[in-house]
């Protein structure tokens, strides 16, 4: 495969494995951008690389697998490409690298620390592996970006493993399922240091041999490594936190959904990831059972760049009511897919408060977070909007 085509391959391989926060806004209108901002990130990541691919391509023969030593340190604020792609080969197992590209960070328009990509053929599996650094806000707890197991539900996991270290350091490791046939697993490994600094590789074989290139032992070795220390100059962090904003944690959602839920409703235990202004459960009600998320967002706070509600209602339709006390919501049903005959699938409603709150309710039928089935749900969605328009979510 050309290290062009792999290249490629290997950047929108990583976009669809990275998890996002709130991968259940899957209701209509919550699906459409979800789709959109994935696709918009892609676009970009691959717009951004491809500035330097020829470049890449151009500086001649590739990185000899197992040097003596690592490549020396940059004295610059920012470590140049080449760092990063010897630096990632210089730690790979014995095999044959047939493709190596390495980014500073700083290409086009997208923000994201420097990374490298490598393709790794070896003697009993093969496939890409993709290393990448970043500042994530501090402190480091088990709900930040990175520093937490994948979600099973929404995806087909194997293991998890979460290791505090004695510096506070934390390691995660997730092996995780093929999502379509003919797949191998994939090992995604990050290792975050109480300070922010994050480095996560992830490795999987595109050719279907069921073991991606990297042990878990092997990965480990990578994203620990003392050669990614000196890449983190420059790089800031990019989701830092609101002044005086605090996510309400997943146990007060919890205990907050079950006093609003009509009379006779039952609240099944808090499942999934414990991540805060995000709850699922499952809810009964008449001998009905689904499952049902609440997303909390905090409200909008004065100076910032644009009033939510413009953004909320725009291209509502006549979807979009509002209530005595001015807020804004959307609720209904949807289909399996927009535009069909078929049973309603999803029901949601989203709820934009007066003081800026955000709530967005969802509900399905299913086994777990990725599977919607037919049939009636627990709560109808005047329930729904009910509690999605609640004044108690107030700040």
């Amino acid at each position: 495969m050309p290290v062009e085509e792999s290249f490629t391959t290997a950047l929108r391989s990583a976009a669809d494995l990275a998890p996002e926060p709130n991968a259940l806004a899957f209701a209509q209108g919550a699906a459409t951008r979800g789709v959109r901002r994935r696709r918009r990130r892609r676009a970009a990541v691959l717009a951004g690389a491809a500035a330097v691919a020829a470049a890449v391509l151009a500086a001649g023969s590739l990185p000899a697998l197992h040097g003596d030593r690592a490549p020396a340190a940059q004295p610059r604020s920012s470590v140049s490409g080449e760092y990063m792609r010897d630096a990632l080969v210089s730690l790979l197992p014995s095999g044959r690298v047939t493709g190596a590209m390495g980014f500073t960070g700083n290409e086009g328009d997208v923000k994201r620390g420097p990374s490298a990509v490598v393709d790794l053929e070896t003697a009993h599996t093969g496939g890409q592996i993709s290393l990448g650094v970043d500042r994530i806000a501090t402190p480091v707890t088990e709900a930040s970006r990175g520093a937490h197991c994948f979600d099973p539900s929404e995806r087909p996991t194997l293991s998890c493993s979460r290791t505090v270290r004695p510096d506070g350091s934390v390691l995660m490791v997730n092996v995780l399922l093929p999502e379509r046939s003919g797949a191998g697993k994939v090992l995604v490994a990050s290792y975050t240091r109480p300070d922010g600094r994050q480095v996560r590789v992830d490795t999987y074989n595109r050719d279907g041999r069921p073991e991606p290139p990297l042990s878990t032992e092997q990965a480990v070795a990578v994203v620990t490594s003392s050669v990614w220390d000196v890449t983190f100059d420059g790089v800031r962090v990019t989701d830092p936190p609101k002044p005086g904003v605090t996510l309400p944690p997943t146990a007060a959602l919890h205990d907050a959904v079950a006093k609003l839920l009509p009379s006779g409703a039952v609240a099944g235990p808090a499942d999934g990831l414990a991540m805060p202004g995000r709850v699922r459960l499952q809810v009964s009600l008449d001998g009905r059972t689904s499952w049902v998320t609440v997303d909390v967002e905090p409200h909008w706070q004065e100076g910032e760049q644009s009033d939510p509600r413009g953004t909320f209602e725009s291209g509502r339709g006549p979807e979009l009511t509002h209530t005595a006390d001015g807020t804004s919501v959307v609720a209904g049903a949807h289909r399996e897919s927009d535009g069909t005959d078929g049973p309603e699938v999803q029901w949601n409603a989203e709820a934009l408060h007066a003081d800026g709150t955000r709530v967005t309710v969802n509900e399905w039928n299913g086994p777990d977070a990725r599977t919607f089935l037919p049939g009636a749900p627990a709560l109808t969605v005047d329930q729904l909007r009910a509690l999605a328009t609640a004044p108690a979510w107030r700040g």
